[in-house]
């Protein structure tokens, strides 16, 4: 490989306020993880439905708190390195520190597998609306396949090729990803396919779903409305029957994952699309991108790893019926405990 790495590019990218929001956003994430999974057993344990979609939700979430779990672990790789920025350049990383390809494997494939289950939700959302038969074996199958397999194939291609390692920060943040030693076209391509090109691709297709549901349930309230005009039925009563005949499962919060997607990476996404330009336009250009890259890379530093986090707030905090849930099993248990002497035991359940 050679290098083509500008050593002025990258020194002192890293400083210690994108080491404290990396580790903010990751044990934030991993702690949210926990706690949405939790809530979700307490919903089965509760025997309330559990639907396609929230299961959906669990892998996305042990997606991104695997990711968050390698962006962990590149922080420590980061605080442990001894190598100034300038003898990493100019190695070219001959001989990577322990801990970056694994770092940068479990990294890049998590990433990935968390914008194919974001995809799906969507996807699953859009093709269910108005139909709550569950999916079949195979397509649930395929689910898998896709979310898991296609992450799993590029990730192993990429480590075969000695593509992963320490990319400077030229695209993540203190962990590594491809490495800077491979030429520019090498390196853009593989940023590319190991997983800025799904992310952007995720984007557009679930805003792409997005707009078709919200397009058909303007069409389904239009039929309705026509049925309910020519219908017998006095207005509260068609009301009342449309809203039972309303999908129960369709949920807005799972349709606003992907913005919450887009809003915590869109950062690193135009940090890859300014290090690209960088990359394979003239030196003289490279200085004008500097100062917006460095500001991006701190809100790249905590949303690249929040999405646990997030999730979780989403699912858990502001659901009403998912906080319920956690609020009997942590206070309310307590309290039932110390009326116990003194109330039945039919008045004691909570």
């Amino acid at each position: 490989m050679g290098n083509n790495t500008d050593p002025v590019e990258y020194i002192d990218k890293i400083n210690i306020s994108e080491i404290v929001l990396t580790l903010t956003g990751s044990s934030l994430s991993i702690v949210g993880a926990f706690v949405l999974f939790f809530a979700h057993y307490l919903r089965h344990k509760s025997g309330k439905p559990v639907d396609e979609v929230r299961q959906f939700l669990i892998f996305l979430t042990i997606a991104d708190m695997f990711n968050a779990l390698g962006l962990l672990s590149g922080v420590a790789r980061f605080l442990n390195s001894e190598d100034s920025t300038e003898d990493k350049v100019a190695a070219c990383h001959r001989h990577e520190e322990f801990g970056c390809i694994e770092q940068s494997y479990m990294t890049t494939l998590f990433s990935m597998s968390s914008f194919f289950w974001t995809t799906i939700i969507a996807f699953h959302l859009f093709w269910t609306y108005e139909d709550n038969s569950p999916s079949s074996f195979k397509k649930t199958i395929a689910y898998h396949f896709i979310t898991w397999g296609i992450p799993f194939a590029i990730t192993t291609a990429a480590v075969s090729k000695n593509l992963l390692g320490s990319d400077l920060s030229a695209g993540s943040g203190a962990w590594c990803w491809i490495s800077a030693c491979l030429p520019h076209y090498d390196r853009t391509l593989w940023m590319t396919i190991s997983g800025k090109g799904w992310e952007i691709l995720m984007y557009f297709s679930c805003c792409a779903f997005y707009l078709l549901i919200k397009w058909r349930k303007i069409q389904i309230q239009r039929h309705r409305t026509k049925v309910n005009i020519s219908s017998s039925l006095p207005p509260r009563q068609t009301a009342v029957q449309s809203d039972e005949e309303t999908n129960p499962h369709e949920d807005l919060r799972f349709l606003l994952l992907w913005l919450i997607e887009v809003a915590l990476r869109i950062f690193g996404t135009v940090r890859y699309l300014t290090a690209a330009v960088r990359r394979h336009t003239a030196k003289e250009l490279k200085s004008y991108y500097n100062s917006v890259d460095n500001v991006f890379l701190h809100f790249q530093s905590f949303g690249d790893s929040a999405q646990a986090l997030c999730s979780c707030l989403l699912f858990c905090i502001f659901d009403t019926e998912m906080r319920n849930l956690l609020k009997d099993k942590f206070f309310c248990s307590q309290k039932c405990s110390e009326k116990r002497p003194l109330l039945t035991r039919q008045t004691t359940t909570c």
